[in-house]
């Protein structure tokens, strides 16, 4: 396996994991808070050309009028960056679909 395919598989496990720990500390749901965790990567892997980046640029701008923001790339979300994206929605989803299951 390459360092991708092992940086996708942590990206998958390590939360559910977190929320089986929690689970048997807390007694809260597993898919509470793996969607919880999953929905803090999915903020930390937003690239850098998105729409959070914007308001950040606004407020260094009007600090400091001589900086000069960065071109956005369209490329921005090539292949490489996307596939992360989608696995992170995907597993919020599913998890607060499973939660919302698990309540009713």
């Amino acid at each position: 396996m390459n360092h991708k395919n092992i940086n996708l598989l942590l990206l998958m496990f390590v939360p559910i994991i977190l929320g089986i720990i929690a689970h048997f500390v807390w007694n809260t749901h597993v898919s509470l808070i793996a969607g919880i965790i999953y929905f803090i990567l999915f903020l930390f892997n937003l690239p850098n050309g998105s729409f959070m980046s914007t308001n950040s640029n606004y407020q260094t701008k009007r600090a400091n009028p001589n900086y000069k923001i960065e071109k956005q790339d369209i490329r921005s979300l090539d292949k490489q960056k996307l596939i992360p994206i989608l696995i992170l929605v995907s597993l919020i989803i599913l998890n607060f679909l499973i939660y919302f299951q698990q309540i009713n």
